[in-house]
């Protein structure tokens, strides 16, 4: 937040480039400018800089009370008392505008309308989520999209298990969940009974080649109770989207990128009838954009959606939160976009992310082995309300039913947002449901404390400026990052930033609170005391908001 202040400081001895970096020990002071570069640009010992830079330095009426050399290093002190204003202010009032207005995309959580949304769609559809909630927050306007994979032969492959075995049947229950038992009773008799694949192949030739009216209104409805089941796990764990993109809408303006990728000589017709795009000679595979048979495939529609999603929002830039699983096919689709001639390519990013997978091996909803998202949040959310009914036993039925929601959906969307995202998860029902430690819940009730004192405090004027002891000096510190944070997850979209800053904010509040009393300090104490809680609670808050995570006010 200071960084200005300590560039003004030593460029007024000279100093022209400055690179700073957090001393290992407090008391070496709060911020430190490394001598190495200047001492090798200069040919000189970097303590013998130091120390006469240090000497040169006049801290009189600035935010800092001493400049001190230390081995090759200039270590500078603030003056807490001066800065503690603005740091808790900035806080209150907190806004960044790094965006600027303009126009992203992301896109996220894209479950295939054949069966319910598993476990592995949780990183996608929370990490896409907290991308799009830390952009819009940081002045960028947010298109929030879900792509809908409604096309292709595994779509076929449900409509022939409905028109087999369920044909002219409702749904009983949630949509998604009772379509896949179809899907999965499919794939069972699929290696008994090959006419399964033929009437599946025929169901999407009809549909994409020949337009049957009839097969596409049972396919459409297929997608419809799918999509259905989708929203209504959506709108249990408060994820909400702006636009829904069809594949199967996109498939004919695909097919004319295809003939202009011919024409241009990007691809051409292998020895089967397929088209090919030719990529080796950039260092990737060569792919297939179209089947012999004319009908498209994935990426077939992905061209033409990426080039509607460009004309159609003016976007300055889209994002895919996808699986690592899928790194060489976006590299392929960017780089024949590329080739095409157009220069939206270069804004166009993969948010890349590896898998989620069960302790026994990799999920497969095809053959029902695969833990779905739906049955996650009720197993938490039952035991967020256990918990809730031991600790509050004088809360109505319906307030510790809405509070274990929040509490056991906030668990596992931390679970899942706090993980880097080149790191795997290994699903763990004993590691996803703790609510010790560095946990969703842990930082709703540092919350709910901070929310429980100024509410005991009743009426009081807030106090920006005290001289501060060292518990004090640490949570401002502390506060003081918020800012960073933000920045940093921003522009490198890692909401798991976020998660990291909470938690260090919750973890050195809970340090303050047992070492600095409250409501029994002194009058200006007291006041100053209060404004950091009040400001710890906003800015875990803000956090938690960031990442989806809602905050009671009591737990």
């Amino acid at each position: 937040m200071f960084e200005l202040e300590v560039e003004k400081l030593l460029k007024n001895v000279g100093i022209k480039e400055v690179e700073f970096e957090t001393p290992p020990q407090k008391e070496f002071g709060d911020i430190a400018f490394p001598c190495f570069q200047l001492a090798k640009k200069e040919k000189k010992n970097p303590v013998e800089i130091a120390k006469n830079i240090a000497s040169k330095i006049k801290t009189k009426d600035t935010i800092f009370t001493k400049v001190e050399a230390r081995g090759p290093y200039v270590n500078i002190f603030f003056d807490w008392e001066k800065i503690s204003e603005k740091i808790l202010k900035q806080m209150l009032k907190f806004k960044m505008d790094l965006g600027k207005g303009k126009k992203v995309m992301v896109e996220y959580s894209q479950p295939n309308p054949v069966h319910p949304m598993h476990i592995g769609h949780a990183r996608t559809t929370f990490l896409g989520d907290a991308v799009a909630n830390v952009l819009d927050f940081v002045g960028y306007k947010v298109v929030k999209a879900n792509y809908m994979n409604d096309t292709g032969l595994q779509v076929a492959k449900l409509v022939a298990a409905y028109l087999e075995w369920a044909k002219g049947k409702k749904p009983e229950g949630k949509p998604d969940f009772w379509l896949w038992q179809y899907y999965v009773k499919y794939h069972e008799e699929e290696n008994n009974n090959p006419s399964l694949e033929e009437k599946a192949r025929e169901i999407l030739r009809k549909v994409e080649l020949e337009e049957n009216k009839a097969a596409k209104k049972v396919w459409d409805q297929i997608v419809d109770w799918c999509i259905e089941g989708f929203e209504q796990t959506y709108k249990r764990v408060g994820v909400n989207f702006d636009v829904y993109l069809h594949e199967s809408k996109f498939r004919k303006a695909g097919k004319k990128l295809v003939e202009a990728a011919i024409k241009k000589g990007i691809a051409s017709k292998n020895d089967e009838g397929a088209i090919v795009a030719g990529l080796e000679k950039y260092d990737l595979k060569k792919t297939i954009i179209l089947r012999s048979d004319g009908t498209g495939l994935y990426v077939t529609s992905d061209l033409g959606m990426t080039l509607y999603k460009f004309e159609k929002y003016k976007l300055d830039k889209a994002i895919w939160v996808v699986s690592s699983e899928q790194n060489l096919y976006f590299q392929q689709l960017f780089k024949i976009f590329e080739l095409l001639g157009y220069k939206f390519f270069k804004n166009c990013y993969h948010l890349s992310f590896d898998l989620v997978r069960l302790s026994e091996g990799k999920m497969s909803s095809r053959e029902g082995r695969a833990v779905m998202l739906d049955e996650v949040v009720s197993k938490i959310v039952d035991l967020a309300y256990q918990e809730v009914s031991k600790r509050n036993s004088e809360l109505t039925e319906k307030e510790k039913i809405e509070l274990a929601e929040k509490i056991g959906i906030g668990a596992l969307k931390y679970a899942i947002v706090r993980i880097e995202p080149e790191n795997q998860i290994i699903f763990d029902w004993n590691q996803m449901l703790s609510f010790d430690g560095n946990t969703g819940p842990y930082l709703q009730y540092a919350h709910t404390r901070c929310s429980s004192i100024l509410k005991k405090a009743g009426k009081w004027k807030p106090n920006y400026s005290v001289e501060v002891n060292e518990h004090e000096k640490e949570l401002l510190k502390t506060i003081m990052k918020f800012p960073e944070a933000v920045e940093h997850a921003a522009k490198e979209m890692k909401p798991y930033l976020i998660c990291n800053y909470a938690y260090e904010l919750a973890t050195t509040f809970a340090n303050f609170y047992e070492k600095c009393p409250v409501l029994k300090a002194e009058q200006d104490t007291k006041n100053f005391r209060l404004t950091l809680v009040q400001a710890t609670k906003i800015g875990l808050e803000k956090s938690l908001n960031l990442i989806g995570i809602q905050v009671p006010e009591k737990m």
